[in-house]
């Protein structure tokens, strides 16, 4: 017989197989969804109302960032005195860091289970994350401070004549750096923008008024009375309006003691005016050459005003009554350059001297000798180191003294900037060439100049070629240079101890020239009066060897040569076309 159990068995069988269905539908979904969200924005995860949901990393990284663009969330705009301020985010020193908020929100809505994030629930919205540097914050509000800022006004006395008034003070304004870093965040945290203004905290002047007032008072001891200045027998008495001209207002630290001051530029010079009968100059040691021989022009002490003392003299008795007298000081003046100086680096000797000539009818290539000579002069040529002409003399421009001048171009004479400078190259070429000196760069002109030491001329271009020299002597040298009457002079001052001999070899590699007087090569000339014709000499080409030898005590230093070689120069028929 079945009892009445039976029923209640089947029916608890059944609902219990119908939970355990339920359950594992259940189960089933949730895992499914696991899978579905694994490496995913989970549900409802939002930034700024933009749904992030179901977005790979790279996906989630990327709308972030177009968030961040559509958001204008780089840049700041601070108010400031001349109108809107745009800065970069990262001058400020923050960034918002995309990739760590895409982080922030795959993590969110899930639960670490043993290691596992699991999703449990619709997310939130997600704050940005932000980066902060605090130097580079510093260094940002430090650029903008000009433009936002107002710094305080000391008060100060002001000089109405001889009357001693007071300016008053004026309250700054500064950056609130932890207000403005505040603000920044928040903005940031809503996903906008800041725009507005800075906030500001006020700056005290580091003198009140009411501390320039009590100083006033002071100061209008200065002018109560004449203050006299003594120099020996002679007396000059400063009345109060002239000391009031000399006078200025004394601000920071040293304003209580002393609220005025003749230590200001308008003081100065008021003083050296006064006393410019009193002033000697120091004379500096000068090389003299005369002929062969070199002399050292000795350098004398100069006298001068004290000045430091005679100012400080001055505040001191303006700021006391009674009888106002100063007994001015004056100092000893050393020259920058000394005989001792001058002979300790052995510039009592000569080391080499050579001379060049040229036409002195020739105006602007003249002109361009004497320039070169006028700045190379006076060059000090330290021990060990490398002599450039190039350097010496700059660039060939007509605002550095420079004009045009015939030059070599192209195997033809015509006008450039500089014309005649390889005269002075050659001239000093040489100088350096008989003083023993090693040569470093050394180019011979294009074609054979019959004028020019055979094998011992020398071309220089700005920014081609130079001219170059090692001073190897263990002393300075110092070149002196000059040019005039038709002839340049270079001279090497310092003594090189050293004899040099040479030999030139005959000419060989002799190549004739292509044209000849009947048959010249004709070329037109704008510079020339129309129909006036004009014919330039030419050379054939030619090679040359200098051999140098150079001894010291007897001893042989070094031997070296010098191989110029020569190209054919045309026969010019040169035919003017100026009207």
């Amino acid at each position: 017989m079945r009892g009445p159990t039976a029923p209640r068995h089947r029916r608890a069988l059944t609902l219990a197989i119908i939970v355990g269905a339920v359950v594992l539908l259940a189960l089933i979904a949730f895992g499914a969804l696991q899978v579905h969200l694994h490496g995913r924005v989970a549900f409802g995860v939002s930034a700024a109302g933009v749904s992030l949901a179901h977005a790979t990393p790279a996906q989630a990284r990327d709308d972030l960032a177009r968030l961040v663009a559509q958001r204008h969330l780089a840049t700041v705009v601070l108010q400031s005195r001349q109108g809107p301020l745009t800065l970069k985010l990262t001058d400020l020193g923050l960034t918002v860091d995309v990739a760590a908020t895409a982080r922030r929100a795959a993590q969110d809505g899930r639960l670490n289970v043993l290691g596992v994030r699991v999703w449990y629930g619709a997310g939130v919205g997600v704050e940005p994350v932000v980066r902060f540097d605090a130097n580079a914050f510093q260094a940002g509000l430090q650029k903008i401070a000009t433009a936002i800022e107002t710094p305080p006004r000391d008060a100060t006395l002001a000089l109405v004549g001889a009357t001693v008034g007071v300016r008053a003070a004026v309250n700054g304004l500064t950056i609130d750096q932890a207000a403005l870093k505040a603000r920044l965040l928040a903005a940031l945290t809503h996903w906008q923008r800041f725009q507005g203004a800075a906030p500001l905290m006020t700056l005290q002047p580091a003198v009140t008024t009411a501390a320039a007032q009590a100083a006033s008072t002071q100061a209008a001891v200065y002018l109560c009375t004449p203050l006299r200045l003594r120099y020996r027998q002679r007396e000059i008495d400063l009345s109060p309006v002239q000391m009031a001209t000399m006078l200025s207002v004394t601000s920071g630290a040293d304003a209580g003691s002393s609220p005025l001051t003749f230590d200001n530029p308008r003081g100065r010079r008021a003083l050296l005016a006064l006393f410019s009968f009193v002033e000697t100059p120091a004379v500096n040691a000068s090389v003299v050459v005369k002929g062969k021989k070199v002399f050292i022009k000795p350098s004398s002490e100069g006298f001068g005003l004290d000045m430091p003392r005679l100012l400080s003299d001055m505040d001191y008795t303006a700021a006391q009554p009674g009888l106002r007298q100063v007994v001015v000081p004056l100092t000893t003046l050393d020259p920058t350059v000394t005989t001792e100086q001058l002979t300790a680096i052995g510039l009592n000797g000569l080391g080499s001297q050579f001379t060049t000539y040229y036409d002195q009818a020739n105006k602007p290539r003249s002109q361009n000798i004497a320039q070169a000579a006028r700045l190379a002069d006076g060059t000090v040529i330290k021990a060990g180191a490398v002599f450039s002409l190039n350097d010496t003399l700059g660039p060939r421009t007509l605002n550095r003294g420079f004009d045009y001048a015939p030059v070599i171009e192209d195997g033809v004479l015509r006008l450039g900037v500089g014309g005649g400078l390889c005269q002075f190259a050659t001239t000093l070429f040489n100088a350096a060439f008989f003083a023993g000196l090693p040569i470093v760069e050394r180019h011979p002109h294009d074609f054979f100049i019959d004028h020019y030491p055979i094998g011992r001329d020398a071309q220089v271009a700005y920014g081609s070629q130079d001219l170059k020299f090692r001073n190897d002597t263990g002393h300075a040298l110092l070149l002196r240079c000059w040019a005039d009457s038709g002839q340049v002079t270079v001279v090497l001052v310092g003594a090189t101890g050293r004899t040099v001999t040479y030999t030139t070899s005959s000419f060989t590699d002799l190549k004739p020239s292509g044209t000849s007087r009947k048959h010249p090569r004709v070329i037109t000339d704008d510079t020339m009066s129309q129909g006036l014709v004009v014919y330039e000499r030419g050379f054939d080409g030619r090679s040359v060897k200098v051999v140098r030898t150079v001894k010291r005590g007897g001893r042989l230093l070094f031997r070296d040569t010098f191989a110029s070689s020569y190209a054919p120069k045309d026969w010019i028929k040169r035919i003017g076309t100026k009207s």
